[in-house]
């Protein structure tokens, strides 16, 4: 059960990974690749995926809690619970709750973008801390 546990685990960290890389992926292409020519082959792949990556940025978040909520499950009932854990899967619900409103709202404001984003930086960092300590 440790092995599935600690696969679930980075299961999570690899999807929370992606869905994050949404943020990266649009502002290098602000900062770059929109310089670039209409005509380069750079610019068209890196186009593509970002677009992929923009569109499926919910999913992957989604699919993220979904493991989350299997590796906290399967750490309880085994009693290897992790305080750090649950403060990370905590902050996971938050950065949850917060894109959901922002999906679901008709007016998005740019208050609620800092604040999903605020709680994406917790979590990484609360993440880190769960997996160098492991507590």
């Amino acid at each position: 059960m440790t092995l599935l546990g600690r696969a679930l685990g980075i299961i999570t960290a690899v999807l929370y990974g992606i869905a994050i890389l949404n943020f990266f992926i649009k502002w290098g292409n602000r900062k770059w690749v929109m310089k670039l020519p209409k005509e380069s082959a750079f610019r068209g792949e890196y186009q593509t995926v970002m677009k992929f990556l923009v569109k499926n940025h919910r999913f992957f978040g989604l699919g993220a809690a979904v493991v989350m909520v299997a590796h906290v499950t399967l750490q309880i009932l085994f009693q290897w619970v992790s305080v750090t854990g649950l403060v990370a899967a905590g902050i996971a619900v938050v950065t949850i709750i917060l894109g959901g409103i922002m999906f679901k709202a008709k007016k998005r404001t740019p208050a609620m973008l800092w604040a999903h984003r605020s709680a994406v930086i917790a979590l990484v960092i609360a993440a880190a801390i769960h997996i160098i300590t492991r507590r």
